[in-house]
C-alpha cells in the first residue's frame, strides 16, 4: 500500500511542528508588539506631561503674559512633535459647565472637546492618575490623537494632544518586519523541521522495505540502527529481535515438521512393506498373525505419537487464565506416583516418595500430572531391573521443588541440552527398547514453561539422572 503524501507521517509531524511554532511566534509577535506599543505610548504620554507642565509653567512664572501667549511660546519649543494645546476653563459655580476655550487658530472652535464630565473628572485628578484619552478628531487629522487632561489653578484644564502619525507608523514598520522575519523564520524552521522529521523517520522506512522484503523463506535480513539511542533506535532493535525470534520459530516449525514428517513414515513404510509382502502370496495362518501383530505395534506407536502431537497443541492453545486455578502440587505428585507403581513393579524398580511437603502453586492440574507423569516414567525406562526412582517435594527460599532422582543409564553431558528438543532420542539403538518417542521431555518442557518453573538437569553416566522443576511461590 503506497501511503498518500499528505496522510504520511512526516507530513503530519511537519504540519504540527509548523502549527506549534507558528503559534509560538504569533504570540511571542503579539507579546513584543504590545510591549513595543506600551513603550511608545509611555513615552509619548510622559511628552504629554512635559508640554503640559511647561505650558502652566510658562503662564504661571512669567506675569502677565495670557493663556495665549504661554500656549503659542510652548508650541514653538516642541516643533517636532506638533502639540494641540488649549485651556478650558471650567464653571466654579451654578453646576458643572465649561465656561471658555483658550485655543490657537490651528483648532477649529469647538472640535477639540471632550464630554463635561470628563473635565470635571480631570479637575479631580492628581499627577498620580492623570486622565490620558486616545480618540478620533477626523476634523485634526486622519490619525488619532493621544490627549493628556492636565489640572491647573482656576478650576483650569490644561489640554495637551499629540498626533499618533508618528507611532501608527512606527507601529506599521514593526508589524510588517515581525510578519515578514516570522513568516521567513517559520519557513526556514518548517524546512529545518521537514528535513530533520524525514532523517529521524528513515529508519521506518527502512523498517517497512525490510519487512516487505521479509519471507518465509528469508527472515535472515536485519534493519541497520546505526547504534541510534533514541525511540527509533529502540524501534529497530525490537523489530531486529521480533524477527530473530520468528526466524528461530519457522526453523523449528521446519524442523518440527521435517521431524514429524519422519517419525509418521517410519511406521507407515513399516506397515505398507510388511501388507506388500503379506499379500505376494499365501502365507500361513502363523505369518498373517505376525504380520498383523507387527502392523498393530506400529499402529500404536503411530497413535501414541499423534496424542502427544495433539497434547502439545493444546497447550499452544490453553489461555492464560487457564493457569490461574489453584492446584495441589502434593496431592499431583502422590497421584502420579500411585499410577506408575505397577510399571516400576513389572521392572522391579523401588518408586520410593521421599518427602511431599503441602504445597499450592497456581496452574492446570491436568498439565501438571503429565509432566510428572512423563518425568517418572522416564526415569523408570531407563532404569535397570533392581534400580531405585525416588521422588520428592520440598518448599525453600520461596520455591517449590520436584525433584525425581534415578539410578538409570545417565545421559551424556553433550545430550543434556538437546534431551527437550521434539523427537530427540538419546540413544537411538536402544529405540525399540524403552519405547520412548522423543516427545515426551519436550511436553514437560512447555509444560514447566507455562507455569513459570525452570527445569535443571544433573546427570552421570552409569549412576543415575536427576530432575528438579523449580515452582515460583504462589502470591
Amino acid at each position: 500500500m503506497k501511503i498518500k503524501k499528505f496522510r504520511s507521517l512526516s507530513f503530519k509531524l511537519t504540519l504540527w511542528y509548523i502549527v506549534i511554532l507558528g503559534g509560538i511566534i504569533t504570540l511571542a509577535g503579539i507579546f513584543q508588539y504590545q510591549s513595543f506599543k506600551d513603550s511608545l505610548l509611555d513615552e509619548l504620554d510622559a511628552k504629554l506631561l512635559e508640554i503640559a507642565d511647561e505650558t502652566y509653567e510658562t503662564w504661571y512664572r512669567k506675569r502677565g503674559v495670557s493663556w495665549e501667549e504661554a500656549i503659542k511660546e510652548t508650541t514653538g519649543r516642541f516643533p517636532s512633535y506638533k502639540p494641540l494645546i488649549q485651556l478650558v476653563k471650567l464653571q466654579e459655580e451654578k453646576g458643572k459647565k465649561i465656561e471658555e476655550v483658550i485655543h490657537p487658530t490651528s483648532i477649529e472652535k469647538g472640535s477639540y472637546l471632550f464630554d463635561v464630565r470628563t473635565y470635571y473628572r480631570a479637575d479631580r485628578s492628581d499627577i498620580d492618575n492623570l486622565i490620558f484619552v486616545t480618540h478620533n478628531e477626523e476634523v485634526l487629522g486622519a490619525y488619532p490623537l493621544r490627549t493628556i487632561l492636565f489640572p491647573v489653578r482656576g478650576p483650569n484644564i490644561v489640554q495637551v494632544g499629540i498626533s499618533l502619525e508618528s507611532t501608527e507608523i512606527d507601529l506599521r514598520r514593526l508589524l510588517i518586519i515581525m510578519i515578514l522575519a516570522g513568516g521567513g523564520l517559520l519557513l526556514l524552521a518548517s524546512l529545518g523541521g521537514n528535513f530533520i522529521i524525514r532523517k529521524a523517520l528513515k529508519p521506518v522506512k527502512s523498517v517497512v522495505q525490510t519487512a516487505k522484503d521479509i519471507s518465509a523463506d528469508d527472515l535472515s535480513l536485519r534493519i541497520e540502527s546505526g547504534q541510534r539511542q533514541d525511540e527509533i533506535g529502540e524501534l529497530v532493535d525490537t523489530f531486529n529481535d521480533m524477527i530473530s525470534r520468528l526466524e528461530k520459530s519457522v526453523k523449528k516449525i521446519k524442523q518440527f515438521s521435517g521431524d514429524v514428517s519422519h517419525e509418521l513414515r517410519t511406521p507407515l513404510t513399516i506397515i505398507r512393506g510388511e501388507i506388500e509382502v503379506l499379500l505376494r502370496k499365501e502365507r500361513k495362518i502363523e505369518e498373517y498373525q505376525k504380520t498383523l501383530k507387527s502392523t498393530l505395534e506400529e499402529s500404536a506407536y503411530l497413535e501414541r505419537i499423534i496424542n502427544d502431537l495433539l497434547f502439545l497443541s493444546r497447550i499452544e492453545a490453553l489461555e492464560k487464565k487457564e493457569f490461574d486455578k489453584s492446584v495441589q502440587l502434593d496431592e499431583i505428585l502422590l497421584k502420579v506416583v500411585e499410577s506408575q507403581e505397577l510399571a516400576a513393579k513389572k521392572k522391579n524398580i523401588t518408586l520410593d516418595i521421599k518427602k511431599a511437603k503441602p504445597t499450592e502453586i497456581k496452574g492446570e492440574e491436568i498439565l501438571l500430572e503429565r509432566m510428572v507423569a512423563n518425568i517418572i516414567d522416564n526415569a523408570i525406562r531407563y532404569t535397570h531391573p533392581k534400580g531405585k526412582v525416588e521422588v520428592s517435594l520440598d518448599k525453600k527460599d520461596g520455591s517449590s521443588t520436584i525433584l525425581v532422582q534415578d539410578t538409570g543409564i545417565g545421559i551424556p553431558e553433550e545430550s543434556l541440552s538437546l534431551i527437550f528438543d521434539r523427537f530427540y532420542v538419546v540413544d537411538k539403538s536402544r529405540f525399540k527398547e524403552t519405547g520412548g518417542l522423543g516427545l515426551g521431555l519436550s511436553i514437560v518442557k512447555r509444560v514447566a514453561d507455562c507455569h513459570g518453573g525452570v527445569i535443571e538437569v544433573k546427570s552421570e553416566m552409569n549412576k543415575g539422572t536427576s530432575f528438579l522443576i523449580h515452582f515460583p511461590e504462589t502470591q
